[in-house]
């Protein structure tokens, strides 16, 4: 899990605000925040599934920055084909599965949401594509 966490966690930071789990420190929206879940063991293939679930803020009068910054994830993990990135011991393949904006805020109405969902396939073994 560590390792979809770095290698996710090193794109995002290429191209939006990102931290996983919380954001710490002054907001510089907008941000991401990213979750990990497992889905279930991994199979005899040694390949496994994981969700990132990415949760995005804006606060402000540009909310469209949000939406930009959502296009610019969705550009680096397209939903057709994903993207394929190398790590230590295999590969994973990370696309966007789904995106749902404006999600309300009930403390905060001043503060916008939306949600991206990553699938992260990742597998154990010889790379082929170094």
């Amino acid at each position: 899990m560590k390792e979809v966490i770095k290698a996710v966690g090193k794109e995002l930071k290429k191209i939006v605000n990102y931290r996983f789990l919380r954001w710490k420190g002054k907001a510089a929206y907008p941000y991401f925040v990213g979750e990990l879940y497992g889905n279930g063991s991994p199979d005899e293939s040694g390949e496994e599934e994981y969700t990132f679930l990415l949760t995005g803020f804006y606060r402000g009068e540009e909310e469209i920055s949000l939406y930009d910054a959502a296009e610019r994830i969705g550009g680096c993990f397209p939903a057709g084909t994903g993207r394929l990135l190398s790590c230590k011991d295999g590969g994973m393949l990370i696309s966007c599965q789904s995106m749902t904006g404006e999600l309300p805020d009930d403390t905060d109405a001043e503060l916008v949401k939306l949600q991206i969902t990553l699938a992260v396939k990742r597998w154990k073994g010889k790379r082929e594509w170094d």
